[in-house]
């Protein structure tokens, strides 16, 4: 690995049973221009080849931790708050293991941070067939030049490319502050004292559901604002199928307390730290 500056921040990925994917997400973090301080892997429940990759990066130097727990069924929440709980920084980022951060993504996370804001960064979704070429390969790498990009989208497997135009910091990305919707799990950050301050993620939604929304919600009942990363921070997001949404309508009701009651604390998760 090259040497990089590092700064005050901790990446928490979260991941289960997609290695490949992983790599790439990993991959991406350590050809980054500034280094995050930390990398919590959030595993929920994969098997020993996730374990392995994990063990190899650190080999080559880059600052990762496997949290991991027992494939008891969908409990990514349970175990993000366990990362999360091992984050040493003062600044977080959130960033799924089927997202690969390009170019600039630590750095425009920490250049755009500001006291009492979430950052919602953006993404480029993949086509199938282009997720399954980068993970095929045996090194795969998604440094596209700027015609690469643009073959791409013209063969429909990247779905825009806006997200890779940088644009500067200013007041036009605080123009939506209460739309939790900007707010997605795969490319967030906020002050990690924040996160600690309601809790964490809700551990009562089971299975797959709004969990970002949620603690985005509850975030912004507790005073912080969104800040758009639009034009900055890009995420190559890989394709995957749809997950079981078999308890979507429950967690969805979590979530509408949180926002009709104005409910800051997780019902079920970390012990909160206030002041």
């Amino acid at each position: 690995m090259a040497q990089s500056p590092t700064v005050d921040v901790s990446v928490v990925i979260s991941t289960y049973n997609r290695p490949r994917a992983l790599y790439l997400a990993l991959k991406g973090l350590s050809q980054q221009r500034v280094q995050p301080q930390q990398i919590l892997i959030g595993d929920d429940g994969s098997g020993p080849e996730t374990r392995a990759l994990v063990e190899q990066w650190a080999l080559r130097g880059l600052p990762i931790e496997h949290i991991w727990h027992d494939d008891l069924g969908y409990r990514k929440t349970i175990i993000m708050n366990k990362a999360l709980a091992n984050v040493r920084s003062s600044l977080c980022i959130f960033l799924d293991g089927d997202c690969v951060p390009l170019a600039g993504f630590v750095e425009d996370h920490v250049r755009y941070s500001e006291q009492g804001y979430i950052l919602a960064g953006p993404r480029i979704l993949a086509s199938k067939s282009l997720t399954a070429r980068l993970e095929g390969e045996e090194t795969p790498s998604v440094g596209f030049t700027a015609s690469e990009w643009l073959l791409h989208r013209i063969r429909g497997d990247v779905n825009r490319l806006a997200p890779l135009i940088r644009l500067p910091d200013g007041q036009w990305r605080k123009k939506h502050p209460k739309k939790w919707e900007l707010v997605r799990g795969c490319n967030f950050s906020l002050e990690t004292k924040h996160a600690l301050e309601v809790g964490g993620f809700e551990e009562s939604l089971h299975g797959w559901g709004p969990d970002d929304s949620d603690i985005a919600v509850r975030l912004i009942n507790l005073g912080l604002r969104v800040k758009s990363l639009r034009f900055a921070a890009p995420v190559l997001h890989l394709w995957h199928k749809e997950e079981d949404r078999v308890h979507l309508q429950t967690n969805r009701e979590y979530l509408a307390d949180a926002i009709s009651s104005g409910r800051i604390y997780a019902i079920r998760g970390l012990p909160t730290r206030l002041g």
